[in-house]
């Protein structure tokens, strides 16, 4: 199959001379999560490796490139879960991004019951505002900082894009 990235996002030496991939965290239809560590800051992050045999059709192929196109557009300090690197080597195509390790705003909202109209229109404002951003949106998408609460920063909503889903509920047991 032809390159699914473009020619600057080829990996000399592989992935793994800037990463470490460490454990599974997540199996999906098109490729596996993993835990991984960049070499050089010493930063945790998640790298969701595509087999480029799995993406059958042009269709599949045009997702990936649209997907890394709109994530190298989006401002690196919104609440959108950031894209740090995206290459391709080995018939594998490699997003490393920000780990998401809070869980679902959803499960959130389960477990404490209710949250103050205050807390609500901070959470309504957050989601709105990325979602106008990126143009597209699931609850699912959703998910929050590891320890931040909405009185601490003032929101700490992630918004996902479809393929970080894989991101979406780390350490939580989902």
């Amino acid at each position: 199959m032809a390159a699914v990235l473009s020619g600057d996002a080829r990996v000399v030496g592989g992935i793994e001379e800037k990463y470490v991939l460490d454990r599974e965290l997540c199996l999906r239809e098109f490729g596996v999560t993993y835990l991984c560590l960049d070499h050089f800051i010493g930063e945790l992050l998640a790298c969701k490796s595509i087999s480029m045999r799995k993406l059958r059709t042009t269709v599949d192929v045009e997702d990936v490139r649209r997907e890394v196109a709109i994530m190298r557009h989006l401002p690196r300090n919104s609440n959108i879960v950031n894209l740090w690197e995206a290459c391709e080597d080995d018939g594998v195509v490699n997003l490393v991004m920000e780990l998401c390790e809070g869980g679902e705003l959803f499960d959130r909202i389960v477990a404490r019951g209710h949250y103050s109209e205050r807390v609500a229109a901070v959470v309504m404002k957050t989601i709105v505002e990325d979602v106008f951003m990126i143009r597209e949106f699931l609850p699912q998408f959703l998910v929050l900082e590891l320890g931040a609460t909405w009185a601490e920063k003032g929101g700490c909503l992630l918004l996902l894009l479809p393929s970080k889903m894989d991101c979406e509920a780390l350490h939580n047991g989902h």
